[in-house]
């Protein structure tokens, strides 16, 4: 069984541009030292829920491209093309972008490339895990210039197994794959979050956190959710009722630790997800068309945000004269603007090297399609001016 086609009128970009500003605002909030709105360091968890959404939708929305592939009898390496080419571009420009501007701000020097760290660091990006942080940028910024990209060598450790997870459902069923992934994704949870604090310093567990597993749980749910969605029922009450709940849960005073933390997110992450897609699907005509209009800025804001509150943080803006909430959409605007440039010079350019689309077949024949509707309502649109 296939999953149900989506509708194309659908808000899952915005929810993605959410999801980035959701992770830009906390960065911004603790590392500039900043309030924004009614939001502050001590204020709760307000804006942590960002990277769960993200691969909540993750997981919903790639199943689909991935089982696209396979009923089409595409060979799987064009899946992980289309892959590819949502990442790769913006990643390597970003990474080479960045490395100009640190060069400039003189933070590294030329003499730099020589030495075994800078290979190590620009090899993280090659591989596309741009973890590694060498020890010549410690004194800009926070120190860690791309903190907040961990969450790329989870994401393609996903992509790679997401294929494995189709055949085995395609072959068992997706009862049995559904039951397996939540009994590995339960297990890598407790795994992770009783194991994460100050003493989880073995490079083992550090590697075993950039991966898919600790994190299955959420693109599980996603997955589970791209079988179930059509037969629950839909309703803006019960999706309010969950935002309700998510924000109740995760911001319940508790002293758990990190790793308790992590599990409670884990739980928060289920009515969210059900109040993340309902509004996916049934959201106000602005939120569709807006995506549509400035373009696909959700994987720019993220990859760029810390690069930005990092130069911020290098410029001493946490002493400036200016009001947080300011300082923090300052931060928004900068962010959108670089990730604007990304998606219209970088990411859309390759991504009509796509050989599928998820919502089924041939790009070019979509693309034929289009221009011969547009043409179409271009004539229709001629008569009723003459009538």
């Amino acid at each position: 069984m296939t999953s149900v086609p989506m509708s194309r009128d659908n808000a899952f970009d915005f929810l993605r541009l959410l999801a980035a500003l959701m992770v830009l605002i906390h960065h911004s909030v603790i590392h500039l030292d900043a309030e924004f709105l009614w939001h502050s360091q001590t204020a709760g968890p307000w804006f942590h829920g960002g990277v769960s959404l993200f691969f909540i939708l993750s997981g919903y929305l790639v199943v689909r491209s991935a089982e696209r592939c396979h009923d089409d009898g595409r060979p799987w390496w064009e899946f992980y093309r289309n892959r590819a080419l949502r990442i790769i571009p913006a990643i390597y420009v970003y990474g080479l972008v960045s490395v100009i501007v640190l060069l400039g701000l003189g933070v590294i020097s030329l003499g730099w490339f020589v030495t075994a760290e800078s290979w190590a660091f620009i090899l993280s990006y090659l591989v596309l895990a741009p973890v590694f942080n060498p020890g010549a940028l410690n004194d800009f910024g926070i120190g860690v210039i791309n903190g907040s990209l961990w969450t790329i060598p989870v994401e393609v450790s996903f992509y790679m197994v997401m294929p494995l997870i189709v055949i085995m459902a395609r072959r068992s069923g997706w009862k049995a794959a559904s039951g397996a992934l939540v009994l590995i994704s339960v297990a890598a949870v407790a795994v992770y979050g009783l194991t994460e604090g100050p003493a989880a310093e073995p490079l083992l567990l550090k590697l075993f956190g950039v991966t898919f597993l600790p994190f299955l749980w959420f693109f599980a749910i996603g997955i589970i959710w791209s079988r179930l969605w059509h037969r629950v029922v839909h309703s803006g009450w019960i999706a309010l009722t969950c935002v309700v709940a998510y924000f109740i849960v995760i911001n319940i005073p508790h002293d758990v630790g990190e790793g308790g933390s992590a599990i409670l997110t884990a739980l928060a992450a289920v009515p969210l997800s059900y109040a993340a897609l309902w509004f996916g699907h049934n959201p106000p005509a602005f939120f569709i068309s807006l995506p549509r209009m400035i373009g696909d800025l959700s994987f720019g804001t993220y990859v760029w945000h810390m690069f930005v509150v990092n130069l911020l943080v290098y410029l001493g803006a946490a002493f400036w004269p200016v009001n947080g909430t300011v300082l923090v959409c300052g931060v928004v605007v900068v962010s959108m603007v670089l990730a604007a440039l990304s998606w219209w010079f970088v990411e859309k350019p390759a991504l009509r090297l796509k050989h599928y689309s998820m919502a089924g077949g041939s790009l070019k024949h979509e693309k034929k399609s289009q221009r011969q509707a547009d043409r179409s309502a271009g004539r229709m649109d001629r008569v009723d001016r003459r009538s």
